[in-house]
């Protein structure tokens, strides 16, 4: 309570002295605190509901405070019953729009009985941009981008012809941000090759779409046995990336082998990593204020 009642944040332009502001309603957005503080307070407000949805077998999902349900009543009935429900809190007022088609997150959703029809949502605003590939980043991060691309649409898209057509528009977006087309072909050829064990797209969009959709959804799939660090051993040693230091990565391990051959260190596991340079709002940013500021505050 403490936290939420003396909730300030500061502004600071160049060259002028702080200004300090306190905040009386809500919570700072983006902020994980109020993140949490907002799913504990819906929860709370949604379990009657919640249960009534369980009772009729009906779907119930929300993402923060955006809510997906079905339901049989006809419209006259759910105005009411959400005029009725907006009520009981001054905090929270719900805005719904229903149909056969609902856009959900990033999924558009159909009815088909005895179904549903899924594929990718865009807003009209949303730009074709991806990280562009002559960016200063790590070559493993713009391999994963067609990768991911590629599995989030098999993922989203419940049949063949909605997935041919969201892979031809990842593709158009890659191309828009400098991949080059044999790169985006690897790539999205390495995802066609885990999923149905073929590097062409033939198996996925054919007559089998839906059993290899169903793989690439189990939880397990494609997950790594990761080796946990022991902080108190490894030695680990970050490295701020630039395009010159693309390769370093195999040639840091030779030399370090060379140096340290048969000595105690020649045990120890080494992990070489790059970070990423800082943005332009990284660096313009700053998420806690200076120590001067804070001993103006009043």
């Amino acid at each position: 309570m403490h936290i939420l009642e003396n909730s300030y944040f500061v502004l600071q332009l160049p060259g002028l002295k702080p200004k300090f502001y306190r905040q009386i309603k809500g919570g700072a957005m983006g902020s994980a605190f109020t993140q949490v503080l907002a799913d504990i307070y819906v929860r709370k407000w949604e379990n009657e509901f919640v249960q009534q949805q369980q009772q009729q077998g009906e779907l119930y999902l929300r993402f923060r405070d955006d809510v997906f349900l079905t339901t049989r009543l006809p419209q006259e009935q759910i105005k009411f019953f959400l005029s009725e429900i907006n009520k009981k809190d001054p905090n929270l007022t719900i805005t719904w729009e229903g149909g056969k088609t609902v856009d959900y997150l990033d999924v558009t959703t159909t009815i088909e009985i005895p179904n549903f029809r899924t594929k990718v949502f865009r807003k009209l605003a949303a730009q074709p941009y991806v990280l562009p590939f002559h960016s200063s980043h790590p070559i493993h991060i713009k391999r994963n981008i067609p990768y991911a691309a590629a599995l989030r649409a098999t993922r989203i898209c419940s049949h063949s012809e909605d997935l041919r057509s969201e892979l031809e528009k990842i593709r158009i977006t890659l191309l828009l941000n400098k991949y080059p087309p044999r790169f985006i072909d690897k790539h999205i050829g390495r995802f066609f090759q885990d999923a149905t064990e073929q590097r062409t797209s033939d198996l996925l969009l054919g007559e089998r779409h839906q059993a290899y959709r169903e793989r690439t959804l189990e939880p397990e799939w494609k997950k790594k046995e990761k080796r946990k660090i022991e902080f108190g051993k490894d030695i680990l040693l970050h490295f701020t990336y630039t395009p010159s230091l693309a390769h370093f990565g195999s040639r840091f391990h030779q030399i370090w082998q060379e140096i340290f051959e048969d000595t105690p260190l020649d045990d120890i596991p080494v992990m070489y990593a790059n970070r990423v340079s800082d943005s332009l709002r990284h660096l313009s940013v700053k998420k806690r204020p200076s120590k001067e500021a804070i001993k103006l505050l009043p």
